[in-house]
């Protein structure tokens, strides 16, 4: 049995290395000093650290990808969870197949989702390109919110909200100081993805973006292809630490909460 644990602990620490060998790898060679990507590097050095803090190429996209998903997030967070809710507390005609639409996204490649955005946005003569992008990036995300947050709401005791209402309390009260907090891991986890998922996008953008919106992520695209610098290493070394802090906070926030 021992044996058995042991070779399990061994497989998982494999896997687990696999997954993170090219971030560690990435990592490493944005010490580089000289002026292309290459592993292992040859010194070490933060110049291309400054480079992307203090230089322009990478501000404008970032602070684009940032308010982009900080939106996005923002109105796929509450109507994401007031669509599971409905779909976890009432039973209405047609739910299955409301339920399939709205998680229809999720099996949808987003390579033709993107092209039918483009034909769709076209179409209609719209030109802002941030709005574009909003629009479908709040799409994208919604499902997500969806399948975490009926997730959340299916481990909810519905005796505690029964009792809210018995003891005097309207429906909308019970959602939102009895339904909510109980459901802060679903919605901290699905903030969180919805955040990631937003400012990682990149095949929507692809199609929808023109003059003056860039995103990050189509920056690096575009710099992998042309100009492959230890600046993208830096960049994305940046962005790997930022997820992981917001992460481990995240789980810290959850962790003190449950203990009171």
């Amino acid at each position: 049995m021992k044996r058995k644990f042991r070779l399990l602990n061994l497989v998982n620490g494999i896997i687990y290395l696999f997954i993170m060998a090219p971030l560690i790898v990435i990592i490493i060679s944005s010490f580089n000093p000289g002026e292309y990507l290459v592993f292992p590097p040859k010194g070490f050095t933060f110049r291309w650290y400054e480079e992307v803090l203090t230089g322009g190429r990478y501000g404008k996209p970032f602070w684009t990808s940032l308010w982009l998903a900080i939106l996005t997030t923002c109105v796929a967070l509450p109507i994401g969870t007031m669509i599971a809710y409905a779909l976890a507390r009432f039973n209405f005609r047609f739910k299955n197949a409301l339920q399939s639409l709205f998680l229809s996204p999720l099996v949808i490649p987003t390579l033709l989702f993107g092209i039918g955005l483009l034909i769709y946005f076209s179409s209609l003569g719209v030109k802002m390109y941030f709005m574009r992008l909003l629009l479908a990036h709040i799409v994208l995300v919604i499902p997500y919110v969806i399948r975490m947050m009926l997730a959340g709401f299916s481990r909810m005791e519905r005796s505690v909200e029964e009792a809210a209402i018995i003891l005097g309390a309207s429906p909308v009260k019970t959602f939102f100081l009895v339904t909510l907090p109980l459901a802060k891991p679903a919605l901290a986890a699905s903030a969180f993805i919805s955040l990631v998922m937003s400012f990682d996008e990149l095949v929507i953008a692809l199609f929808l973006t023109g003059p003056g919106v860039n995103t990050l992520p189509m920056t690096i695209y575009s710099d992998i292809q042309f100009n492959l610098s230890p600046s993208l290493a830096a960049v994305s070394s940046i962005i790997i630490v930022c997820t992981f802090l917001i992460g481990l906070l995240g789980a810290f926030v959850m962790k003190r909460n449950n203990r009171f």
